[in-house]
């Protein structure tokens, strides 16, 4: 199994290796414009934002390919800067459920590290 090696972009002035098992990604998005890096690398375990890295999104996805593409949903409403776009790393679900009755429709993805992830509906294909 190859280990991915990104630049860490939690400090912009020093250029830190992060190394990375494609097996544990459990989705990845585009950094938010006012935030470090440009890409959010989010792996089993680590609950909390994700792991930063300066490597372009494009650049990124071409390391890890199989996965599906999806839109976050958010319960308080889409943000100014529109909704973040997703890549979701379908070996790593436990489950996905609807949540229903609710309208629109989101469904929830629940990781094997027991962490959850809502996304708008109609489910994409692939999952």
């Amino acid at each position: 199994m190859p280990i991915l090696f990104f630049n860490n972009a939690t400090d912009a002035a020093t250029r830190d290796d992060v190394h990375i098992n494609p097996a544990a990604v459990r989705f990845v998005e585009a950094a938010l414009e006012n935030k470090l890096g440009h890409t959010n690398i989010h792996v089993l375990g680590y609950k909390v934002s994700g792991i930063r890295v300066t490597e372009q999104i494009a650049t990124v996805l071409a390391s890890l390919p199989g996965l599906v593409q999806a839109t976050r949903h958010y319960h308080a409403g889409e943000p100014a800067m529109g909704a973040s776009t997703l890549f979701v790393a379908p070996h790593n679900l436990s489950f996905i459920r609807p949540n229903v009755p609710k309208d629109p429709t989101f469904w929830i993805l629940r990781f094997t590290d027991e962490s959850e992830l809502r996304i708008v509906g109609p489910l994409p294909q692939g999952l």
